[in-house]
């Protein structure tokens, strides 16, 4: 099947990789310097689930490429609406666009694009960052869970789990894919903006008992919201949660944090934004969340933008 990458990170180049390693054929969209390196570069992943993939077939614009099956939307959250509309073009009539983000309003977003059984979402699992331009180190799972809340998932979301399968990723379609994400929200919101305001590292904030309060705090802040939303939560939940956040790399840190410490755009609407947002419609208080919001939107943009008294 044909498939393009939309967004050639560390996430698009993971996921289509192991789409291109169980013999898809897959066309990575990408611009500018980033395009002229993955044309003249081998590709390799890292960690688990090695691979390397002496060549690429790179695009610069969906109009350059023959129409897809499926478009794989690999992008930070502010950018899944213009860059799913972007990509468009590219997809075969019927074709369905996948998008893996670790959000609770993708689907929601995406249904004013296209109709709703040519969509499939689902969260990110591998932890996993560039360690040269065009080398991904993943320090996660090899895993890939996608549904649709609504329907069924179309055939060509079927054939890229089955694609991904091949290439030995623990992939599956979920029968509930919202609490998949919300499953997967509550940790990433609470290491989101925790990482973001502490400055500390996985093996000092999720083990100091001082710290972990406030761990906590943001844990069943998130749930409280996800109740009110309508999800079930696993009775145990909030403690399963801490053992596993407990479990990271010591020098581990959010991905957010990472955009904190290079100066990039923060996922801050989409991740604290986002439980305040939905906390505010239900009643819910979200305190922590409010404070993490508040002193983290002067970064939001990208570098922070001092002004001197007149």
């Amino acid at each position: 099947m044909r498939i393009a990458v939309m967004g050639a990170g560390a996430i698009g180049l993971l996921y289509g990789g192991w789409l291109q390693q169980a013999g898809a054929d897959v066309t990575f969209l990408a611009r500018g310097k980033r395009l002229a390196l993955l044309r003249n570069s081998a590709i390799t992943a890292e960690g688990q689930l090695p691979f390397t993939l002496d060549r690429a077939q790179v695009a610069a614009a969906p109009n350059d490429i023959a129409p897809v099956d499926a478009i794989l939307l690999c992008v930070k959250l502010y950018d899944v609406r213009s860059a799913a509309t972007l990509a468009l073009p590219a997809l075969k009539p019927g074709g369905t666009l996948i998008a893996i983000q670790n959000g609770v309003n993708v689907y929601d977003t995406l249904k004013s694009l296209l109709p709703s059984e040519r969509i499939a979402v689902g969260p990110v699992y591998s932890v996993a960052k560039l360690t040269h331009p065009t080398t991904v180190f993943n320090g996660g799972l090899a895993r890939v869970v996608i549904g649709n809340p609504e329907c069924d998932v179309s055939p060509a979301a079927q054939a890229v789990v089955d694609t991904w399968q091949r290439a030995g990723v623990d992939a599956s379609i979920s029968d509930d894919i919202a609490t998949t994400l919300w499953m997967k929200f509550v940790g990433v919101a609470t290491g989101s903006a925790l990482h973001c305001l502490t400055r500390l590292p996985a093996g000092i904030l999720y083990h100091d008992e001082t710290l972990k309060t406030y761990v906590r705090q943001s844990i069943d802040e998130v749930m409280a919201v996800g109740r009110a939303v309508g999800v079930t939560f696993p009775d145990n939940m909030a403690d399963s949660l801490l053992a596993y956040l407990a479990s990271f790399p010591p020098d581990g840190v959010a991905s957010m944090r990472l955009d904190l410490d290079a100066g990039s755009k923060l996922e801050l609407d989409a991740l604290s934004g986002e439980v305040i947002r939905l906390g505010r419609h239900h009643g819910v208080p979200t305190p922590l969340h409010d404070m993490a919001f508040a002193m983290l939107t002067p970064f939001r943009d990208g570098p922070l933008k001092l002004t001197r008294p007149a």
